[in-house]
């Protein structure tokens, strides 16, 4: 759990980097800077989803649909490589994200929630 939320609080200012500077990375850069960023947002979905019983609706919802449509941008941008309109903003999205997501885990009360659990 600790080198996920290591990798992720690195990821924060690396985005934050790259939002200023779009055109300083090189395209392998910048597709790896976004597939790093896509993977990191599936497990707090899959956590969310084992805690759908016990988790408030709205923020879940609204990190939930955020994560998702990231998710897909992210693959699409990854996918297509350099030149995205406005791929800046995607980057201070997904730093934004990183942030959200160590919030999740950081406020959260179980002791492992990426742990693989029984899905009820």
């Amino acid at each position: 759990m600790i080198p996920y939320l290591i990798l992720i609080s690195l990821l924060v200012p690396a985005n934050l980097w790259a939002s200023i500077t779009p055109h300083l990375h090189s395209d392998l850069s910048m597709r790896l800077l976004h597939g790093v960023s896509t993977v990191v947002l599936l497990p707090p979905l899959l956590s969310m989803w084992r805690q759908r019983q016990q988790i408030q609706r709205l923020p879940a919802l609204l990190l939930t649909s955020f994560s998702l449509v990231l998710i897909v941008v992210n693959t699409h941008i990854a996918a297509v490589g350099m030149g995205v309109r406005y791929g800046w903003i995607d980057h201070l999205f997904l730093a934004i994200a990183c942030l959200a997501v160590l919030a999740f885990y950081l406020l959260n009360d179980e002791e492992d929630p990426i742990q693989e659990t029984s899905i009820s």
